[in-house]
């Protein structure tokens, strides 16, 4: 008899099991199918504000030409179309390689700072030079460094 009380209990506990019901079923479907109703609207909307894809690259190098140029004891144009910056850290190079601008530390490996570079004139005048940069997008700059 006591046989038959355990398979009771094990089979009210099977009847107990904590399930969702039909209603948490049909509101959670409800739900999603809101969301995947204004997720487009919401994404049009944001389109029309026309976010710019802003490319830092050129910032970054122009922080970067600036920082060396203001802790540089020297400044020259070379003689296959670079600029190089004597500084305590040693000699910098930034020169144009294919449609890269690269940074070299000492002859020592590169850093690629600019991509698609169409652009790059540097000008040796008396007491600056100019380096004009133009790239693919939107990066048109002419920095002017002193000697």
């Amino acid at each position: 008899m006591r046989y038959v009380t355990k398979s009771r209990k094990i089979y009210a506990s099977v009847l107990n099991n904590c399930g969702f019901t039909y209603l948490e079923t049909l509101f959670s479907l409800s739900v999603i199918s809101l969301i995947a109703f204004i997720l487009p609207a919401a994404f049009g909307v944001f389109s029309q504000y026309g976010l710019v894809d802003t490319d830092l690259d050129g910032d970054i190098f122009i922080m970067d030409i600036i920082e060396t140029s203001d802790s540089s004891e020297k400044v020259e144009k070379s003689d296959h179309d670079s600029i190089v910056f004597e500084t305590a850290r040693g000699k910098i190079e930034y020169q144009l390689n294919n449609t890269r601008i690269i940074k070299s530390i000492n002859n020592e490996g590169f850093i690629t700072m600019l991509f698609d570079v169409t652009t790059w004139n540097i000008s040796d005048e008396k007491q600056v030079i100019k380096i004009k940069i133009k790239t693919n997008g939107e990066f048109d700059e002419e920095i002017i460094i002193k000697k």
